[in-house]
């Protein structure tokens, strides 16, 4: 790119920016539809969440990753 054509494009993004055009209905569509989808995977999230088997005993994970337990104590 020529110095000319980076300063004749600096130009015409500084007269977009005093146009007065802003977002508009597309922006706000997209905003909504964006919250909309974080609030659907949050709720999966969850969901997903409460679907892990939590181990009360406190077996560690390198346990967990051996298959090994132990025995419980009678």
């Amino acid at each position: 790119m020529g110095i000319l054509q980076a300063v004749a494009f600096t130009a015409a993004e500084s007269e977009a920016e005093d146009s007065g055009i802003g977002p508009g209905l597309y922006g706000l569509l997209v905003l909504i539809f964006l919250i909309v989808a974080l609030f659907l995977l949050y709720r999966s999230l969850r969901r997903q969440i409460r679907k892990v088997d939590f181990d009360p005993e406190g077996v560690d994970d390198a346990e967990r990753m051996r298959g090994h337990r132990e025995p419980p104590e009678r």
